[in-house]
């Protein structure tokens, strides 16, 4: 017995926006705002790799919105290479003891890191490969889907089982079985 199956494929742009479910819309904003903050990421990168930048660059180029471990690393990355905790800290518009308090002991566990500790370390040319590739491509976060169009790909699905009935896909989307042939 052999089971045909239909691949269809729907064209958002063509997609009446009452055919849209409130899961579809938060999660196509969703990937919007990642890659907003990715290609914002992506712009920094290739600024970071191509080693231009003057003391206080790396972080005082952060973009808007960036914490946690970025601006760590990028705090580390300036004091390893000599900037004072008083740039740092105007860049990053704080006081230098303040900036030292913050980060101080993250730049220590930084400097006592080794080789047999440290991935970055034990291979730093195979990271070094892989930041290059990162930053000269323009696709940099393209994944090895079969379609690259995921999220499309995921709305079309949504579509053939519940024949865009926006109800049923939002039942669906919530757990509840959306149609009888689809239904285990």
């Amino acid at each position: 017995m052999t089971i045909e199956i239909d691949t269809v494929q729907v064209d958002p742009e063509q997609l009446p926006a009452d055919s849209f479910t409130d899961s579809d819309i938060a999660r196509i904003q969703l990937v919007n705002v990642i890659e907003s903050a990715a290609t914002r990421l992506g712009g920094y990168a290739q600024m970071v790799g191509e080693d231009l930048a003057r003391a206080g660059d790396y972080v005082r180029a952060l973009p808007h919105g960036v914490e946690g471990s970025v601006v760590r690393q990028a705090v580390i990355t300036e004091r390893v290479r000599g900037t004072s905790w008083e740039t740092i800290g105007e860049a990053l518009r704080m006081s230098a003891t303040d900036a030292e308090k913050k980060w101080g002991e993250d730049e220590a566990e930084w400097r006592r890191e080794s080789r047999a500790t440290d991935l970055y370390r034990k291979n730093p040319g195979r990271h070094a490969a892989s930041a290059d590739r990162y930053i000269t491509t323009d696709k940099p976060y393209q994944f090895t889907t079969a379609m690259r169009r995921p999220l499309s790909a995921s709305l079309d699905a949504a579509a053939h089982l519940t024949g865009r009935d926006v109800a049923a896909a939002n039942s669906a989307f919530a757990g509840t079985p959306a149609c009888t042939h689809c239904s285990p």
